[in-house]
């Protein structure tokens, strides 16, 4: 028996309405099965019939099928029927500003206005969705990032005060991708799992694991690797649950990166495999050349020469190549100049290792940049610090020329495999101790957190006042003994947990977290006490000793600020003398 038409029709409306979710959030998998069916019969209306696609290109995109969406959305567009004013046909066009938005396709920006034209004023969702793409991911050669920032935290306080979880949820996993793009890292990981928690509670659960890829993503970019395996575990957990191709692929792939970037190539060859299964029923082309990344890093680990020069021919051909975002990661840079040394191909290991340094360069100058986007964003107090370390890339990279100069051809990939893999591990060293370097001291230390009121973090800048006196009467060799002695007496006099660092060519900083005041006092006390039994004695038979000066700093906050402490001590210590 067929049901009246104007039933069927009082059904299928209560049914869409039902199912609609905004653009934040996922349609279930379970509504979709009902969707096809509905649009088999024949008492279906062309104005139904549209907002069921609409409905169902949603979904697709959620689950990683984006060709098969893409299809279905142009099929809707040479619908005449389609009005231009309904939120159907805004919404359309949002998807594919998000759809070119992950292939990284610039026709993002032309979609994302289009769709915030079309909803302004009449759907709230679809208008703030177009409103972060645009903010986000457009305009970034033009517009400030200081404005950028000031927009979001904008829409940020006005969700706030409507306390829309989902609303708010979609802002801060935006608010960490503008983070991202300025090399804001642990700022943008703290954005993400804001996210993440928000929207546990209101976004349905295949939306809720996608804010953790980007949480792992920023986590590992900052070198916290073990907090990245912890979410990557709770990735793990999420996705039993959901268990869709696309979480599939999505937790494989981190697992994958993690293994990477670690060097467990056996854990990651197990990974590698079980992601490529799940990356055959989705279409995402970035994700595809990243599996074609990491595959092929097991390929050189393995010294598969074929498989290698397979992935680098595909590089010189524009259809195949890496995108763009790619060959602007230095880690991606990084492996190239590894795979053409182990091709034998010297000249273009060296036009990647430029490249590395160049990027390395660019990266630092806008990290610079963002501390004075954040500074008149108003948002100083978030800023944990910008990590520096060009001169020691600078340094390292005249150094790679010199070891290409002085080698014979040979030896030149055995060389070059060799400097390549011990200067990524240096990068955070001082060459001449091994202690942690300036840069890399200052970025542990910032991230430390406030005490309870009975504790403090102390902090010590201990100067070697006579150095340059030693340096000048008895040479660089008796100095440098010194200092190196100093650092061995460092490391064995304080606790592996305590950071110790050389900050300049005569001065050292030890901080002790979370302690008592008089403990760190007497921790100080018994450094200098063995610092000042530290001698040397010429071949002359002079005897040479250090003349170490203390300054100390105790803190109940967190130490995001110690290049200003740091800067005053240096300046009362200059004035002093």
């Amino acid at each position: 028996m067929q049901l009246p038409f104007s039933v069927f029709a009082d059904d299928l409306d209560d049914f869409i309405k039902e199912v609609h979710v905004s653009t934040f959030d996922c349609p279930s998998d379970s509504s979709i099965t009902r969707v096809d069916n509905y649009l088999k019969d024949i008492n279906i209306s062309n104005e139904q019939a549209i907002k069921l696609k609409v409905h169902k290109a949603h979904w697709l995109i959620c689950v990683g099928n984006s060709d098969a969406a893409q299809r279905l959305i142009a099929s809707l567009l040479a619908n005449k029927s389609l009005s231009e004013s309904s939120e159907s046909y805004a919404s359309i066009h949002y998807q594919l500003g998000f759809i070119f938005d992950v292939n990284d396709d610039p026709r993002k920006c032309e979609y994302y206005q289009k769709s915030k034209q079309l909803s302004k004023d009449k759907f709230s969702d679809i208008y703030l969705s177009s409103q972060l793409g645009l903010i986000t991911e457009c305009g970034k050669d033009k517009q400030d990032f200081g404005v950028k920032l000031g927009l979001l935290f904008s829409l940020l306080e006005s969700y706030s005060k409507q306390d829309d979880k989902k609303a708010l949820a979609h802002i801060h996993n935006n608010i960490g991708l503008l983070y991202s793009s300025i090399g804001q890292r642990v700022l943008a990981a703290e954005e993400y799992e804001k996210s993440y928690r928000l929207g546990l509670s209101v976004y349905e659960e295949k939306n809720q694991l996608a804010p953790l890829i980007s949480i792992i993503s920023a986590l590992t970019g900052s070198g916290d690797f073990d907090n990245a395996k912890r979410m990557i575990d709770e990735l793990g957990e999420g996705n039993l649950k959901v268990n869709t191709p696309l979480t599939n692929s999505w937790y494989h792939f981190a697992l994958s990166r993690h293994y990477y970037v670690t060097e467990n190539y056996i854990e990651m060859k197990k990974s590698l495999r079980t992601w490529q299964a799940f990356l055959t029923q989705i279409s995402n082309k970035e994700m595809a050349k990243l599996y074609e990344w990491y595959a092929t890093a097991l390929c050189l680990n393995e010294a598969d020469k074929e498989c290698v020069k397979a992935f680098l021919d595909k590089q010189q051909d524009s259809k195949t190549a890496m995108s763009g975002r790619f060959t602007k990661q230095e880690r991606y840079l990084s492996f190239l100049v590894k795979a053409h040394l182990f091709m034998g191909n010297l000249e273009a290991a060296g036009d990647s290792f430029d490249k590395y340094v160049d990027i390395t360069v660019e990266k630092m100058q806008q990290q610079q940049a963002s501390g004075r986007v954040l500074g008149v964003a108003n948002l100083h107090n978030k800023i944990t610090g910008l990590e520096t370390n060009i001169e020691e890339f600078e340094r390292k990279r005249w150094q790679a020329v010199f070891i290409l100069l002085g080698i014979t051809l040979c030896f030149a990939l055995l060389a070059y495999w060799t400097v390549g893999r011990a200067y990524l591990r240096r990068l955070g060293s001082d060459p001449a101790t091994g202690l942690l370097n300036e840069q890399a001291v200052l970025s542990k230390i910032r991230k430390i957190k406030s005490t309870n009121s009975e504790r403090v973090n102390a902090l010590a800048l201990i100067n070697v006042s006579n150095l340059c006196d030693i340096q000048s009467q008895y040479g660089s060799t008796e100095s440098d003994l010194l200092i190196t002695q100093m650092a061995s007496c460092l490391k064995h006099a304080t606790r592996d947990l305590d950071i110790v660092g050389r900050v300049s060519t005569d001065q050292f900083i030890v901080c002790i977290q979370d302690i008592q005041e008089s403990i760190a006092k007497d921790s100080f006390n018994r450094i200098e006490s063995e610092l000042s039994k530290i001698a040397v004695v010429t071949k002359n038979r002079h005897n040479i000793e250090l003349n170490i000066v203390t300054h100390i700093y105790n803190a109940n906050t967190g130490l995001s600020d110690v290049d200003e402490v740091i800067s005053e001590i240096r300046e009362s210590r200059n004035k002093a003398m």
